[in-house]
């Protein structure tokens, strides 16, 4: 009676150990492209929810605050940040909406992997640059250890893109 017990058994987990992994499945297929990117190689499972949680976090913030404004415009009221304050979010959001606009470009259509160097050097440089402007707002997740630094000089031209 035991063994028939285990067949039904074993049959039901596995079950259950395929849907888990087809709906892990599915949450890394709807993970934005520059999430993908701050991670070298294989998304592990454990991985693939911690970037969804991440991303839901993200979304909720951006949620409450669009909520917020327009609970005060309706309201009629004038946001509390200074113009110069309420400017630098602006900057900062398009650039934050650029900078994922390039990495998921990059990614889909000139085939960089997390892996190379030029990709990860430019994670690097779109998180400094972003803090430069707004100081405690990361744009990006920085890129895992440390990233040679390129010699850059106010007057050089900025490096060629790599076509591959």
């Amino acid at each position: 009676t035991q063994e028939t017990y285990k067949l039904p058994h074993r049959l039901i987990e596995k079950k259950r150990r395929d849907r888990i992994n087809e709906c892990i499945a599915q949450l890394k297929d709807l993970l934005p492209e520059h999430l993908k990117l701050t991670t070298l190689g294989h998304l592990e499972k454990a991985v693939v929810l911690e970037l969804t949680l991440k991303h839901l976090k993200a979304l909720t913030a951006l949620t409450e605050q669009q909520h917020q404004k327009i609970i005060a415009l309706q309201s009629g009221e004038r946001s509390m940040k200074s113009p110069v304050q309420a400017d630098l979010d602006a900057f900062h959001s398009g650039f934050q909406t650029c900078a994922k606009e390039v990495l998921q470009y990059l990614s889909r259509f000139e085939s960089w992997t997390p892996r190379e160097q030029c990709c990860a050097q430019l994670v690097g440089h779109l998180h400094a640059v972003s803090s430069q402007f707004l100081p405690g707002a990361p744009l990006l997740a920085p890129p895992p250890g440390p990233l040679p630094k390129a010699p850059s000089s106010p007057t050089s031209p900025p490096a060629p893109v790599r076509k591959a």
